[in-house]
């Protein structure tokens, strides 16, 4: 059962200057069935103090920033804070980034993955791993 999903935010919540409203959507919907919603995204302090500004993070917790953390995706440290900050195992983990050698690390410690490409893959991918680990429909 997926109890959370961890988000990249770069080309995975935002893009090309816009954030993926479509991807927003979904992470809205999934806090209402109950599913932690958080950011674990490689940045640095100036971009993140911007997006705070912004209120890009509104809404997502935890927030696992690599600058805060002093390390970086892919390694494995910042996946282990993550599941230490979520309070769930990592098989009740899906995580959503648009680096192969992200998902690779996130998939070696037991997380499910999605590997986005585009806003839509990312909503049907999402929502065909909670039917299939959940049984939610969304």
């Amino acid at each position: 059962m997926i109890k959370a999903v961890l988000f990249d935010y770069g080309k995975v919540l935002y893009g090309s200057m816009l954030p993926h409203r479509k991807v927003w959507r979904l992470a809205r919907t999934l806090r209402r069935h109950g599913i932690k919603t958080g950011i674990l995204s490689n940045i640095f302090l100036v971009a993140a103090w911007l997006i705070r500004l912004m209120g890009g993070y509104r809404g997502f917790d935890p927030l696992i920033l690599s600058f805060k953390e002093r390390v970086d995706k892919p390694h494995k440290k910042i996946y282990q804070i993550a599941i230490k900050r979520l309070k769930v195992n990592p098989e009740e983990i899906l995580f959503v980034d648009n680096r192969p050698e992200n998902i690779a690390a996130a998939k070696r410690l037991g997380m499910k993955v999605v590997l986005a490409k585009s806003s839509d893959q990312i909503v049907t991918d999402v929502q065909k791993v909670l039917l299939k680990e959940n049984g939610l429909k969304i």
